[in-house]
């Protein structure tokens, strides 16, 4: 009679955990959000302001420590409000760098390797790629298209 009495407050037990409404969680979904939010936007001011991407070998610990949260916070909030991991949210600062660089004028003498290069690429195969997935065009394409408009 006792174990079916912890039997059913068990069932019971896991089901109010796995159905439960109301304010209680929905609060804390809120305040989870409003964390991710908050460490997403200083995540893109730091990188924007310090320019991190420009290093080749920033990892998301480095970024997690800079800004005093851990790995698995930074991670889930880049997740949440990118288009993708770490790895491609670095790239996307890095492909608008190039892009500045590709049709300014004044890296117009600067081989492809040499922008993939000064906007922290670790070589040329891994930048075309990432500009390829990102613009639809390679970067040669891309400078001839801008030049000749």
């Amino acid at each position: 009679m006792i174990a079916i009495g912890l039997t059913l407050l068990g069932i019971a037990l896991i089901w109010y955990t796995k159905y439960r409404t109301g304010s209680g969680g929905e609060a804390k979904t809120n305040e989870d959000e409003e964390e991710l939010q908050l460490i997403y936007n200083k995540t893109i001011a730091l990188i924007s302001d310090e320019k991190y991407y420009l290093n080749k070998n920033v990892k998301l610990s480095d970024l997690a420590s800079e800004l005093s949260y851990n790995e698995r916070q930074v991670s889930r909030a880049i997740n949440r409000f990118s288009s993708g991991n770490f790895n491609k949210f670095i790239n996307s600062f890095r492909i608008e760098y190039s892009k500045e660089l590709l049709i300014g004028g004044q890296f117009d003498h600067y081989t492809i390797e040499a922008i993939a290069d000064e906007c922290g690429f670790s070589n040329k195969v891994s930048f075309y790629n990432a500009f390829k997935s990102d613009t639809g065009m390679s970067p040669t394409q891309f400078r001839a298209a801008k030049q000749s408009s």
